[in-house]
């Protein structure tokens, strides 16, 4: 396995336990703006992008046109997450073996980087956190308020791999790493391979079910993860 390959990987329930700061950014933010409490609940977020969770909190809490009040409500989700990163940092992990997973990818010169639902501050805030940002190349990363359906994004990953790497990145030569079902979705939709983790709130039975190629309980065990990821890549 060698930068033939682009791993893509997932980051809340994945990389990190960011110890539910996302929702309450969200809160705060959605506060500052409409100068009342969200009432209605969050809608499930495990595998969802933001931009999807926000056009939700929105409309469930009685917002008009919640496409117009987006942008706003993005500045100032991510302003209330920069308040956070104490708590983040105090309450959030990263998940075991995540650090020496991406470092031992990184040796393999394997080009990384992430797909995730997170808007990219979000993202960074926590990569940051817990000091895995530095084995990632973050640019070429597509984040969530860039579509507000998952499959979608791995495509825009793709295209920026390849303009960074000049190189294709087709069909399996692109790997997500997921802890959801809507991972899964997103790999087989777009081609991709895709190693499943059950380190979030699914099965490894429930992913096994959803397609995923190869699934594994946790990535503490690194050479396990680099196995599972080498099995199903298909590098050109």
């Amino acid at each position: 396995m060698t930068g033939g390959v682009l791993v893509l990987w997932d980051v809340d329930h994945t990389l990190v336990d960011a110890a539910g700061v996302g929702a309450r950014a969200f809160r705060i933010a959605f506060r500052q703006l409409f100068g009342r409490d969200d009432t209605a609940p969050l809608p499930p977020m495990a595998g969802r992008t933001d931009r999807a969770i926000a056009i939700h909190l929105l409309a469930a809490n009685g917002v008009a046109d919640p496409d117009r009040h987006l942008e706003d409500f993005r500045l100032a989700a991510e302003q209330a997450l920069a308040g956070l990163e104490g708590v983040l940092r105090a309450e959030g992990r990263a998940l075991p073996g995540a650090l020496a997973a991406l470092m031992a990818l990184r040796d393999r010169s394997t080009v990384q980087t992430l797909l995730t639902g997170n808007l990219r501050a979000f993202a960074e805030a926590k990569m940051r956190a817990f000091d895995l940002s530095e084995h990632l190349d973050l640019d070429i990363g597509v984040y969530g308020w860039a579509h507000a359906v998952r499959a979608r994004l791995v495509d825009l990953a793709r295209s920026a791999a390849r303009v960074r790497h000049e190189r294709e990145y087709p069909g399996r030569a692109t790997v997500l790493v997921g802890d959801t079902p809507l991972d899964v979705e997103a790999a087989l939709a777009s081609g991709a391979a895709v190693v499943a983790v059950a380190t979030g709130r699914y099965t490894a039975a429930e992913l096994r079910n959803a397609g995923a190629h190869a699934v594994l309980a946790d990535l503490a065990d690194t050479e396990a993860v680099l196995e599972a990821i080498s099995a199903v890549a298909e590098p050109i």
